[in-house]
Order: C-alpha cells, then sequence, then structure tokens
C-alpha cells in the first residue's frame, strides 16, 4: 500500500486547507498522492491542483452542512471503490465524517483522523455529542495525530496516546518560506502608514471571538487600526462591520480584509497579532507572527498558545474573554513594555516530515490490519 490520500472539506481559506495542500506537495516527493476535496469550492482552488500531487474534488455547489458532508461522503464511497488500498488523512474536524461514512464496513483504506480543534467546549449537549464522535472517530483510526499540546491533556485520549495510536504533532511553518513571503509588497496602505495596525487572522466565525476584539479596540486609548483577515459570508461580514461601528470604529479604523494567500505580508508589517480566539487546537497564524517577529498578544483559551508562549515569555497572555483586560494587552504591545517573540519560531518549524515519517511507518505494514499499524505508530511514538 503506497497511495496517500488527503482530504479536506472543502477550499476555503483556512489553516487546515493551507497544511493539506502543503503536506500533499511534501508527500508527493516519495508517494503517490491525492489531494481530494469533498467540496470544491473556495479560495484556494486554484492552489489545490498545483504541485506534485493530483487533485480531486468530489463535488460542486453549496450544500447545508449535512447535506455537504453526506452528498460528499457518497461521492467519496463510488471514487474509492476499485482503488487499491490507501492510507486516507483526514486533515480538519469538519471533514471526518465524510471518510468515516465513506468507508463504513471497510478495512481497505486505513484512515488517519487529524484532530486540530479544541473538543471540550463546555457547551453542554453538543459537547457531549461531540465527545461520542470523537470516540467513535478513535475506535476507527490506525492514527490519531493530535496537534498541540493542550489536546493530547484531553483525558478522551489518554488510552489512544499510552497504545500509540494517537500522536502528539506541533503545529509549525517553514521559517525560511515565511520570511521570503514577508518581502512581497505591502498588501494595503495602512502598512505603510504610521497609525499602528493589529492584525487578526480566522474567519468570521464565533470561535475566533473577533467581538471580543473589537470591544477592546475602542477602549484604548493610542490612535490603531484593527484589521481582520479571513473568509466570510456576506452576513458575516454586515455583522463584524455593524459591530464596529456601533462599537465607535469608524470606517478608518477598521477593516475586513477577506482571503488571502500571504498572511506574511500583512504579519511583518503589522504593529501586533491580536489572537483572542475561545478555543483552539493549536493556532498556527500564532507561529507565522512568531516566524516574522511580529508581538502576540494572545487569549489563554486559544489552545497551546500559553504553552507557545512560554507563558508570556514571548507575548502578552490575557484571560480569554474580559475586553479590558485584552485592551490593556493590547495598549503594552504597541508601547515600550512590548514583548517580542525573538526565536521562539524556532522551535516550531515545519511539522511536513514528521507527518510523512508517521505515514511511511503506517505504510510499511503493508496491511490495513489494525493491529499491526497500531504497533507501527506506537513505534514512532517510541522513538
Amino acid at each position: 500500500m503506497t497511495d496517500i490520500i488527503i482530504y479536506v472539506h472543502d477550499l476555503r481559506s483556512s489553516g487546515v486547507v493551507r497544511d493539506a495542500i502543503r503536506l500533499a506537495d511534501h508527500c508527493a516527493e516519495r508517494h503517490r498522492v491525492t489531494l481530494v476535496a469533498g467540496h470544491g469550492d473556495g479560495f484556494f482552488r486554484e492552489a489545490a491542483g498545483q504541485g506534485r500531487h493530483d487533485f480531486v474534488a468530489l463535488c460542486e455547489g453549496c450544500r447545508s452542512p449535512v447535506a455537504m458532508k453526506l452528498h460528499a461522503a457518497a461521492a467519496f464511497r463510488r471514487w474509492l471503490a476499485g482503488r487499491r488500498p490507501s492510507l486516507i488523512v483526514s486533515m480538519g474536524n469538519m471533514g471526518h465524517a465524510t471518510p468515516f461514512l465513506a468507508c463504513l464496513g471497510s478495512r481497505r483504506h486505513a484512515r488517519v483522523y487529524r484532530i486540530s480543534n479544541e473538543i471540550a467546549r463546555g457547551d453542554g449537549l453538543r459537547g457531549a455529542l461531540r465527545t461520542i464522535w470523537m470516540k467513535t472517530l478513535i475506535a476507527d483510526a490506525v492514527s490519531v495525530p493530535l496537534v498541540g499540546a493542550a489536546l493530547a491533556r484531553n483525558p478522551i485520549f489518554a488510552e489512544a496516546l499510552a497504545d500509540g495510536r494517537a500522536v502528539e504533532m506541533r503545529s509549525g511553518v517553514d521559517l525560511a518560506e515565511a520570511r521570503d513571503k514577508a518581502k512581497a509588497p505591502s498588501p494595503h496602505r495602512w502598512l505603510d502608514e504610521d497609525v499602528p495596525v493589529v492584525l487578526a487572522i480566522g474567519r468570521l466565525r464565533p470561535q475566533k471571538n473577533h467581538e471580543l476584539l473589537i470591544a477592546a479596540m475602542a477602549r484604548i486609548d493610542r490612535p490603531a487600526r484593527l484589521v481582520i483577515l479571513g473568509g466570510g459570508s456576506e452576513e458575516e461580514r454586515a455583522r463584524y462591520t455593524t459591530l464596529a461601528a456601533t462599537a465607535g470604529l469608524s470606517d478608518d479604523r477598521f477593516l475586513l480584509a477577506g482571503e488571502t494567500d500571504n498572511v506574511f505580508a500583512w504579519l511583518s508589517r503589522a504593529q501586533l497579532f491580536a489572537l483572542p480566539s475561545r478555543w483552539e487546537g493549536s493556532s498556527v497564524a500564532l507561529i507565522e507572527a512568531m516566524a516574522v517577529g511580529t508581538p502576540i498578544v494572545a487569549s489563554t483559551l486559544a489552545g497551546d498558545a500559553g504553552v507557545v508562549l512560554d507563558n508570556g515569555r514571548y507575548g502578552r497572555l490575557f484571560g480569554g474573554e474580559d475586553p479590558d483586560a485584552l485592551a490593556r494587552a493590547v495598549e503594552d504591545q504597541l508601547s515600550d513594555r512590548v514583548i517580542r517573540p525573538g526565536d521562539r519560531a524556532s522551535a516550531y518549524g515545519s511539522p511536513d516530515d514528521a507527518y510523512r515519517a508517521l505515514f511511511e511507518q503506517l505504510l510499511a505494514a503493508k496491511t490495513v490490519d489494525e493491529s499491526s499499524m497500531t504497533r507501527a505508530v506506537a513505534e514512532l511514538s517510541s522513538n
């Protein structure tokens, strides 16, 4: 078994999709790799079809979230029929249902589910159902890479970590590539002006807690501008624009900049990167900011941000849902009291080699039998 299939739910701008495209190309140096998108819509459609790997979009057009997954699962099952046994790597939590359903009742294709977002969010029934779903995925998988230290602390993964089915993986970026992309021309005039820019990165979703950052920016005493990079629907964009206007952030202080294929051109010129997320696994954007030396403010709720920033040694942390605390942290980071990330990014280089080593251990087992796959992963985690 030498084929690797890397699966993503869609091609909208996100860290998961960027990671998947980069990893597919990296693994294609040695293996037959196909990047499969359940739905071909999104900002990274063109990038997904470039490089050494093959690319397949199973479905086109928008549907409800549940219908999207069911439709993609049926299409994926048909696409897999008759193919040689493969290692299927599902890259993001949003998409795991599709390969699970597509392979239901079959062990022909071994499944790897990469868990990249927090499971325990304190949201009652939904959280309980999410836990049941995660246990189902663990039982179905030959390996479960956990992105970041925060996820690895969740008791739900304890048994899988102990027997080697789960493996902790760090987020990371290619530092040389980050610094090269940072040299691109300035993407917006604000970045070349004297008023400091506070930059946030992430889809316009409740998880990212952009509304807290808007409230905090309205409280700071010094002139500053807020830019949010990330995709969202027209309704979401309208909501955040209204929130900003209501908070007192005028058009010359607030910008929804949309999606980009080069976050480093923005990060390297911003005075501050803010990560106010309510939950994360391990934020790639946080490490991207460190890679180009941008000062950071991060929520203690944002996954392993506290670990990455070494409890405040490489950036400021604040208590999660307090706009006043966030405002104070922003003001400190825009002052001569700034805490800079220094060389911290050197500890978070690209994880692609580690992922490829994991996949090659699984491929070396030459069978989809769970016992031999589990032994291979256990050997990797003990190295």
